[in-house]
């Protein structure tokens, strides 16, 4: 696609600068989020919690996100993606701040709920902020650039999380005081991202638009038809799903393979975790510039065959410098492969959609986590990190499989002139 005012080195001062403002309020949102992830199970530790508490806490923060996707999406598409972004913002720290309070069963569950939702809001409003700031080239480097300054902060709050509770005496008064703070951060995201301008999102024309929400349709069908999305969309989100259950089963465990399995204290798990999430930042701002180049669609296929690979060597154990690199192997396929699919799908967002198509994207991330989560740490309480490891690996390995085949053949078959209920592929993707 040729580069229009607004691709990359070209794009209005007033893009720019709300994209520097997107970033940054993301770079805080996100430091109460890498901080929950990192310490929480080390927080639960202390508690004397066992997995199975740690992996159904888990499960609770992505049933949080769940229940908020597409409520998060008609927000956006009735009162604009700032509006729910604030909203989100509140939502996360206050759970965040519970959770870091919460000493019984039933407050932790509920407390990582509440911060599911908010962090769910979030990423359902940042996609339709991006389409709203950005345009051809530039919009593919922005998703991925998005992507990769998450990622690349997280090494810095993952690090922070591992030294911040030794400064403030250790133990779970100093894991509290860290999970705190990193909320704060959360809550401060709302102010720097509010005075942004966005460009109006496309309006359906009369006639288009939601199906089925004519005069005629009562309340409830109106209601589900505001919910309902392109069966082409339909299909990438279910198999979508599918593809990120293999990730969400071994993410929440990470930090505690390295400490038992390798022995590392919790101070160098937060470096080797940091670390790796600087070379997939970089990783990703280089993916973002070969979907510029490339399209999105092709780069997602190249992604797509990397992870089981190395889930499977980690099965198959090794030293530790082995399940290092095999880990950062892994750990890049997310982080590339979420803003293609992002971009794909609200690039074919019917007009005025944009938002319940990234809640049902979103739903995608969610569902496929609170299955996940729970079901890992069931697997490693029952079994080992090994059987872990080769389950995620498998289930990886078919969902790669399905969805390749299943981008050929929606390809193909938006491509046919009248397809029912397709939408034409976009040139570049």
């Amino acid at each position: 696609m040729p580069a229009t005012p607004s691709s990359a080195g070209a794009a209005p001062a007033a893009s720019r600068r709300g994209l520097v403002r997107f970033f940054a309020a993301n770079v805080l949102f996100g430091a109460g989020l890498f901080a929950h992830a990192f310490l929480y199970n080390f927080y639960l530790q202390e508690l004397g919690a066992a997995e199975g508490v740690m992996g159904y806490a888990a499960a609770a923060i992505t049933a949080g996100g769940l229940a908020a996707l597409l409520p998060a999406g008609a927000l956006v598409d009735r009162l604009g993606p700032r509006h729910a972004y604030v909203a989100a913002a509140a939502v996360a720290a206050a759970g965040l701040l519970a959770g870091a309070l919460a000493t019984d069963i039933r407050g932790l569950y509920l407390a990582a709920f509440v911060a599911g939702a908010g962090a769910g809001a979030w990423r359902v409003a940042m996609g339709p902020i991006v389409m709203g700031l950005a345009e051809g080239e530039a919009r593919s480097r922005a998703f991925s650039w998005n992507v990769a300054l998450l990622v690349g902060s997280g090494a810095v709050w993952t690090y922070l999380s591992g030294v911040l509770p030794g400064l403030f005496g250790g133990g779970l008064a100093g894991v509290r005081v860290a999970l705190a703070l990193a909320a704060g951060l959360t809550l401060l995201s709302a102010p720097v991202l509010w005075p942004i301008a966005l460009r109006p999102a496309p309006r359906p024309a009369p006639g288009e638009g939601t199906p089925g929400a004519g005069h005629a349709a009562g309340p409830l069908r109106r209601a589900l038809a505001a919910l309902a999305v392109p069966r082409f969309v339909a299909v990438l989100v279910a198999l979508v799903a599918l593809w990120m259950v293999a990730s969400g089963l071994v993410i929440p465990f990470f930090n505690l393979f390295f400490q038992r399995a390798h022995s590392l204290p919790v101070a160098r798990i937060g470096l080797v975790m940091g670390a790796a999430q600087v070379l997939t930042a970089l990783v990703v701002f280089a993916s973002g510039e070969a979907a510029a180049r490339l399209g999105p669609r092709r780069m997602l296929a190249l992604w797509c065959v990397v992870f089981a690979p190395a889930l499977w060597g980690l099965a198959a154990g090794g030293a530790l410098s082995v399940a290092l690199a095999l880990f950062l192997v892994q750990g890049l396929v997310a982080p590339a492969t979420n803003p293609l699919i992002d971009q794909l799908l609200l690039e074919r967002a019917p007009p005025g959609r944009q938002g319940v198509v990234a809640g049902w994207r979103g739903a995608a991330t969610e569902g496929s986590g609170l299955v996940a989560a729970a079901a890992g740490g069931r697997l490693l309480e029952a079994g080992s990190f090994q059987l872990l490891f080769l389950v995620a690996g498998t289930v990886g390995a078919v969902a790669a499989a399905g969805l390749l085949l299943a981008l050929r053949a929606t390809r193909a078959a938006a491509r046919r002139p009248g397809a029912p209920g397709e939408l034409p592929a976009a040139s570049a993707a």
